[in-house]
C-alpha cells in the first residue's frame, strides 16, 4: 500500500516528482508506463545544439555532435516516415564517408546509363563499378534519424519551428511544441528553409534549378531495366530529364536552371512520352520543387545561427545532387560546432569557412562545367558515346573518384580563367 512505502534515499524521498512516480507505479503500472512515456517526450527547455530539419544535413549532424557528446535535439515539421519528392541517386562516395551501412535502405546500384540528346540518338554505357545507387527518401531520411537517436540525439517530429530571438549568450528558438534554449541553432531545412527567412540569409539568391518530378510503377514500363538510369540532355538549354530505378517504382522527371516552370513541365512531359509507347494520358502526376543555388559565397552563417545542405543553397549546379553536400557539410560542421562549445564563442563564422574551402570550390567548378557543356551539348554526347576516356572521366566523376576541381587544375590558368567568370 502507499501508506507502507519506505524511501531508502532521503534525496529521492524529498523530491514531489518522484513522490508522484512512485506513488503511480505502486498503484496503476499502465499510468507508470504512460508517466514515463510523457516525461520522455516532453519538449526540451534547454539544449546545446537545435537543429531544424531532419533530412540527411540535420539527421547527419545530430549524430556527429552526439557522437562527440554534445546535448542535441534535431525536430521536423513532418511526422516520420514522410514522404519527400526527391529522384533519389546517391552518390557512393557518400558510402565511403559515414560511419555506418546504408545498405538497409539502397534500393538499386546503378551500373550503365542510357543517354539521349534531344529524345534521339541513343546511346548506352556500362561501367565495372556501381556509378551510383538509388533510395527512397522516406527510408532514407527514416533511416539517417534513427541512427542519430540510437547515438544520443533527442529527436521531436511533428514540430514546426516558429521563429528565434539570439540574445545573452543563447538562442531562444519558438516551436509548436514550447520554447528551447539552445547554445546555437542549426536551418537544414530544405530548400524553402524558414530558418534562413527568418534570419535573412538566402534572400537575394535568384538562381534556382526547377525540377518537375513523377514516380511510376514499375508494371508500368516492364521492359525498363532495373539498373540502369537514363538521362536527356540538350533539349532545354541547362536542363536534363531524369529515369532513375527503385524497387517498385522509377524517378522520372525533368531539371533545369533558372528555366520558366511551363517549359520544364512541358520537357518532363516529352521525356515520360518517349517512355510511355502509349496513346492514352499519362496515367500519374508530378510534383514540382526548386533547389537554390548558393552564389558568390554569400552568408550562410548569422551569429550563433548557420545553415546547412539544401537551406544553404550547397547544390550541384551541373547534375541537381544535394545529398552528398548536405551530409558532408555538416560533417564538416560538427567539430567545428563542438569547438565552439567548448570555446563559448559567440560565432560560426569558422564553420562557413571551412565549408567554403572544403565545398564551395567544387561547386563553383561544376557550376563552369554546366556553362561548358551547355555551349555545345551535341559535342559532348558524341565524345560519350565514342571516347573510352570521356566515358571513363564522366564515370569517375559520377563515383566521386574525381570532381570538376580537378578537372579545371588540368587546365591551368585557363581554367582558373574561366572559373573566375564562371562566378
Amino acid at each position: 500500500m502507499p501508506g507502507q512505502l519506505k524511501f531508502e534515499d532521503e534525496s529521492l524521498a524529498g523530491s514531489g516528482l518522484a513522490r508522484l512516480r512512485v506513488f503511480i507505479i505502486t498503484l496503476c503500472p499502465l499510468c507508470a508506463l504512460w508517466l514515463l512515456f510523457m516525461l520522455k517526450n516532453t519538449f526540451p527547455k534547454k539544449t546545446e545544439v537545435l537543429i531544424v530539419g531532419a533530412g540527411p544535413a540535420g539527421s547527419t549532424l545530430a549524430y556527429e555532435l552526439a557522437r562527440l557528446g554534445i546535448d542535441v535535439l534535431f525536430l521536423d515539421k513532418s511526422r516520420f516516415p514522410r514522404e519527400k519528392t526527391c529522384a533519389g541517386g546517391i552518390s557512393v562516395r557518400i558510402l565511403r564517408f559515414l560511419p555506418f551501412d546504408l545498405g538497409p535502405v539502397v534500393e538499386k546500384f546503378i551500373s550503365g546509363i542510357t543517354f539521349t540528346h534531344k529524345f534521339e540518338e541513343p546511346i548506352f554505357r556500362h561501367y565495372p563499378e556501381p556509378l551510383m545507387v538509388t533510395a527512397r527518401r522516406e527510408s532514407l531520411d527514416q533511416f539517417l534519424a534513427h541512427q542519430a537517436k540510437e547515438m544520443g540525439a533527442s529527436f521531436r517530429d511533428g514540430v514546426q519551428f516558429l521563429s528565434l530571438k539570439q540574445e545573452n549568450g543563447q538562442v531562444l528558438v519558438e516551436t509548436s511544441s514550447g520554447t528551447c534554449s539552445a547554445k546555437f541553432i542549426i536551418g537544414a531545412d530544405g530548400a524553402q528553409s524558414i530558418v534562413a527567412k527568418r534570419l535573412g540569409l538566402m534572400s537575394e539568391s535568384s538562381h534556382n534549378i526547377l525540377a518537375i518530378h513523377s514516380e511510376v510503377p514499375t508494371s508500368l514500363f516492364p521492359w525498363l531495366e532495373p539498373d540502369v538510369i537514363h538521362i536527356d540532355w540538350g533539349s532545354l538549354k541547362r536542363s536534363y530529364a531524369y529515369l532513375f530505378p527503385k524497387k517498385n517504382f522509377f524517378s522520372m522527371g525533368a531539371g533545369g536552371f533558372n528555366i520558366p516552370p511551363p517549359k520544364i513541365k512541358n520537357y518532363q512531359r516529352a521525356f515520360l512520352t518517349t517512355k510511355w509507347r502509349k496513346e492514352e494520358s499519362l496515367p500519374f502526376s508530378a510534383a514540382g520543387f526548386f533547389l537554390p543555388l548558393r552564389q558568390k559565397r554569400r552568408p550562410i552563417q548569422k551569429g550563433r545561427s548557420l545553415l546547412l545542405g539544401d537551406a544553404a543553397g550547397l547544390i550541384d549546379p551541373f547534375s541537381g545532387e544535394g545529398i552528398f553536400y548536405a551530409i558532408r557539410s555538416a560533417q564538416i560542421a560538427a567539430p567545428l560546432l563542438a569547438e565552439a562549445l567548448r570555446e563559448q564563442r559567440d560565432s560560426l563564422q569558422l564553420c562557413q569557412e571551412a565549408i567554403d574551402r572544403e565545398l564551395m570550390p567544387e561547386l563553383e567548378c561544376s557550376r563552369l562545367f554546366r556553362e561548358i557543356f551547355n555551349l555545345r551539348p551535341s559535342l559532348f554526347h558524341r565524345k560519350i558515346a565514342s571516347s573510352d576516356r570521356w566515358w571513363t572521366a564522366l564515370a569517375k566523376i559520377l563515383r566521386g573518384e574525381k570532381t570538376f576541381l580537378d578537372v579545371k587544375k588540368k587546365l591551368g590558368p585557363l581554367g582558373s580563367l574561366l572559373l573566375r567568370m564562371a562566378r
